[in-house]
């Protein structure tokens, strides 16, 4: 099949470049797409790196300042980065660019955009773009909705969020898929113990990801032996004083993904401590559990309207979200035996194989064909 795939997914290089950019978007998405191409589909993508509006951002942003995978083929997008100025210029770009290559290279099967608005009615350049394509070119649109709430006129819907996908709002035709395993993550064989006693936290250092609770309830933790590996992007006032005062809390910034891969196999669990009644936590999924998972060690997560019911057997689960609960379910990990860790391994690997990005493509074009 031929996907055009509307929206910015960029090389590690770009992400770091720009800061607004989301590393766990961006890594689901070209998960996606490189399954996609594995198994011999054609994506052609065209976006824009994500830059913060002016004055706080460039005014100009060019096409050249951003760079796709080596293995992706596709379009950057230059625009005018002002108030009032960008989402138009935007949208007229993408209609451009986007009807260039529907008309000069190989017919499209399916547009598809990942979308993360927070009313249905907001304007974003890929969706208003692939409407207006798929009226003119009868190309079906295909929405991935990661956060927040499904824009309405596409074909199909892909929720990665459980709970919005059972609700009476999620439009149709749907289909759930949360995400795959990524396939480079290797697993370390050294033995744990030659590593300190490491709880890990990968993501954003804002509110929604619960980066601070997790911080206050690590400082609350008496064994003296066992630190917290904090990686991610962004200013946290209270996290970093936290850490001063604590040396076992280890601020490692926002790190490459060689350097990630690195930390999560010396590791001893991870944890997720996403507030379950920060409201916009409602409508989005935290993918960051299946980088975890893909490690095969113990998963300390809160539990959100997006996880899906086959999670519960998987993760040792925050039951009272308090600092004292947090605090409890970081004892039962480290308390586990040998055998109770081979056990969470087994079971997880069985997950990761179900889970797999290539399998998860088999269901999506499984569901394409008989959704559209």
């Amino acid at each position: 099949m031929n996907f055009l795939w509307l929206g910015g997914v960029f090389d590690e290089k770009t992400v770091n470049k720009f800061p607004s950019m989301s590393p766990a978007s961006n890594f689901w998405q070209r998960g996606f797409i490189d399954a996609l191409k594995n198994q011999g589909h054609n994506v052609q993508v065209i976006g824009h790196p994500l830059e913060r509006v002016w004055p706080f951002g460039r005014l100009f942003v060019h096409a050249a300042e951003a760079t796709f995978p080596d293995t992706f083929t596709g379009r950057s997008l230059s625009y005018i980065n002002a108030p009032l100025l960008r989402v138009p210029v935007l949208i007229m770009n993408y209609w451009m660019k986007a009807r260039r290559q529907i008309m000069s290279v190989c017919p499209q099967d399916y547009l598809v955009t990942f979308s993360c608005l927070t009313k249905a009615t907001d304007w974003a350049p890929t969706i208003s773009a692939a409407r207006n394509l798929r009226k003119l070119f009868n190309i079906p649109w295909i929405c991935i909705v990661a956060d927040g709430v499904s824009p309405p006129g596409a074909d199909g819907y892909v929720y990665l969020t459980w709970g919005y996908y059972n609700s009476a709002e999620a439009l149709s035709p749907k289909m759930h898929l949360d995400g795959g395993i990524p396939s480079k993550c290797e697993r370390a064989n050294d033995d744990p113990s030659e590593y300190p006693k490491a709880f890990m936290y990968m993501g954003a250092l804002t509110q929604h990801g619960g980066v601070t609770f997790l911080a206050r309830s690590f400082h609350r933790l008496t064994d003296k032996n066992v630190e917290l590996w904090v990686c991610g992007r962004g200013e946290n006032n209270e996290l970093e004083s936290l850490a001063s005062i604590d040396n076992r809390i280890k601020l490692m910034g926002f790190v490459s993904e060689a350097k990630l891969d690195e930390l999560a196999n010396m590791a001893y669990a991870f944890i997720n401590p996403r507030p379950s009644d920060f409201a916009p936590n409602t409508l989005n999924y935290p993918s960051k559990l299946l980088h975890y998972l893909a490690y095969g060690k113990p998963v300390i997560s809160t539990w959100t309207e997006g996880l899906s019911p086959e999670y519960r057997n998987l993760l040792v689960q925050v039951v009272d979200e308090t600092e004292k609960g947090l605090v409890e379910a970081m004892q039962v990990v480290l308390n586990m035996t040998d055998k109770e860790r081979r056990s969470i391994a087994i079971k997880t690997e069985e997950f990761n194989e179900s889970h797999a990005w290539p399998r998860q493509v088999d269901r999506f074009i499984a569901w394409l064909r008989t959704a559209t």
